[in-house]
């Protein structure tokens, strides 16, 4: 990142193996350094998982995560994702698709089995409050503790998955910006900012103020679709940014999102917002 933030085209940037996990794919977007513990990334998973994977849920598997939260939206393909909302009884499967919304929050039991693998492999744009939520990070052994895939479900497992698809809620009118819309996917909680989506019209020139957040990186966008215009005022100027669909946009303390006076979006687009929604905070 630089000193004022980060500006990526997830199209063209290099997607790495996970050395830990082979077959799986990431592109880091926010270090553990950048958002105070935590990271953004776009995971990629190969149809079937992957042999570690496989291996691990051979007869199913199921965890949970003693204080991070970890949410996803799904970019592209499937995943069927396991939880237990009676303790006593057994998984019950949701297949995600495309605009699927998944959040873990801490305390929330879930699971994967090896028969229900991805079919066409699964994009996840993933976000966590810190770290070891990834069985295979070195933290998760004091984070992630893994439960008897059949019986009961612990009684200190107190929470459930939040899962739906994003296209299934309605559209609502923008707090700040006449004509646009939004869809809050996860209200802001202590110490984790909300997600919600925003849909700008096609043409529209409102004005964008979004305030320089506090501390650490936890304001940021990605472009699910459409084009975007926006310029950065930090300690270095003012500096004009386009976006396009899986774009990816955050910024530090030093900097604040603007924009005036012009067309912000040629066709139209939508966002998935962290933090913030892309409005006018001068109007709330």
């Amino acid at each position: 990142m630089t000193s004022d933030y980060v500006l990526i085209d997830t199209d063209t940037m290099p997607v790495e193996d996970d050395p830990r996990n082979p077959g799986k794919k990431t592109q880091l977007l926010l270090s553990r350094e950048d958002t105070g513990g935590g990271v953004v990334r776009i995971s990629y998973w190969p149809a079937g998982f992957t042999e570690k994977i496989r291996a691990m849920a051979t007869d199913g598997h199921r965890h949970y995560h003693r204080s991070v939260n970890e949410r996803h939206y799904v970019l592209g393909g499937d995943w069927t994702a396991l939880y237990w909302p009676d303790p006593e009884g057994g998984p019950v499967p949701t297949r995600l698709t495309r605009h699927h919304y998944l959040e873990n929050p801490p305390m929330a039991l879930h699971g994967i089995n090896r028969d229900m693998g991805p079919e066409t492999g699964t994009k996840f744009l993933v976000w966590t409050s810190g770290p070891g939520t990834d069985v295979h990070e070195p933290e998760a052994a004091t984070e992630s503790f893994d439960v008897e895939f059949e019986g009961e479900v612990p009684p200190e497992v107190n929470s459930t998955p939040i899962l739906f698809n994003a296209q299934d809620r309605s559209w609502l009118p923008h707090p700040q910006q006449p004509g646009w819309l939004v869809k809050e996917l996860s209200p802001a909680q202590d110490a984790l900012p909300a997600v919600t989506l925003v849909n700008i019209p096609a043409g529209s020139s409102a004005p964008v103020h979004v305030p320089s957040p506090d501390g650490d990186v936890k304001r940021w966008l990605f472009l699910i679709s459409g084009d975007l215009k926006l310029d950065i005022r930090g300690k270095g100027g003012t500096v004009p940014v386009g976006l396009h669909e899986n774009a990816f946009l955050a910024w530090r303390n030093q900097a604040e999102i603007v924009s005036e006076n012009r067309a912000i979006s040629d066709g139209g687009c939508v966002a998935i917002c962290i933090g913030h929604v892309l409005g006018d905070a001068r109007t709330a």
